[in-house]
């Protein structure tokens, strides 16, 4: 990415210009194929910096980014995670496979989210709720699991907190 690239992105995530604007002087970012290309460039090369910047340009149709965020949050080289697991709670709540990625990234926290209790359990909280968004019931049986399975009481309070929440709506 180049350095005028990255200025007209911090220009209108700061709201020195308007999307037009932005789009008048990156015309390519109105092309969400380029932007997928872009963050598999930044996936490939595991660029972090990169990734921040990118992750503020908006996005028209999230559903094509489903797999890279599926990706993006099972790698540790980049500090969006948290971000990306509100993704799969609000967009990609309907695909049964989802619960298995987010399963899959409760068991690999990274790294930096690890570092202190109350944003690891942060963490695993926002996890276990997307896990809950995705489809019935399928969500219910891998909560119930979880709760079963999990060593960790906290882990296991979140789970059933959130098997609760899903029977009252039920």
């Amino acid at each position: 990415m180049t350095e005028l690239e990255k200025n007209a992105i911090l220009d209108f995530a700061s709201s020195e210009i308007t999307i037009d604007d932005f789009y008048k002087k990156m015309p390519q970012y109105k092309n969400e194929d380029f932007i997928v290309k872009k963050y598999n460039e930044i996936i490939f090369n595991k660029d972090s910096k990169t990734l921040g910047y990118l992750r503020l340009i908006p996005i028209r149709d999230v559903r094509l980014f489903k797999n890279i965020y599926r990706q993006l949050l099972l790698e540790d080289w980049h500090i969006e995670h948290e971000d990306i697991v509100g993704f799969f709670q609000s967009y990609f709540n309907k695909d049964i496979e989802n619960i298995y990625i987010l399963l899959n990234a409760l068991i690999n926290i990274p790294t930096y989210l690890q570092e202190d209790e109350v944003t690891k359990y942060s963490y695993i909280k926002k996890i276990i709720y997307a896990i809950g968004a995705q489809p019935q019931p399928e969500s219910l049986s891998a909560l119930e699991d979880l709760a079963s399975e999990t060593g960790d009481e906290k882990i296991k309070e979140l789970a059933l907190h959130q098997l609760k929440k899903k029977e009252k709506t039920r």
